[in-house]
């Protein structure tokens, strides 16, 4: 009898423990959806401000493009006003060099 109640004491500890590893278990599985649900939280708030920071940038660096092109453009025409310019003059010199 003596060995029958320490059989049914070991077969009683083992299932606590058992007992006690599955909620040890069931708790480490709940803070780690826990931990889980944060870190996707923040990946999601770390990525909303990575678009609001290429949104601005591609905002700028476009103004930037437009103002690049609107210069671009000016240089163009002085160049073109240059060069008439100077083909009048030339076309003058070149008369007044055939006078002589």
């Amino acid at each position: 009898m003596g060995q029958e109640v320490n059989q049914h004491t070991i077969l009683q500890a083992i299932l606590e423990l058992s007992k006690q590893m599955q909620d040890m278990k069931s708790d480490l599985q709940q803070q780690i959806e826990v931990v889980e649900k944060r870190l996707e939280a923040k990946i999601e708030a770390v990525e909303n401000k990575l678009d609001d920071k290429i949104e601005t940038v591609e905002s700028r660096l476009e103004k930037v493009e437009q103002n690049v092109s609107r210069k671009i453009d000016l240089v163009d025409a002085k160049f073109e006003i240059l060069s008439r310019d100077l083909l009048t003059t030339k076309a003058e010199v070149s008369m007044l060099q055939q006078v002589k």
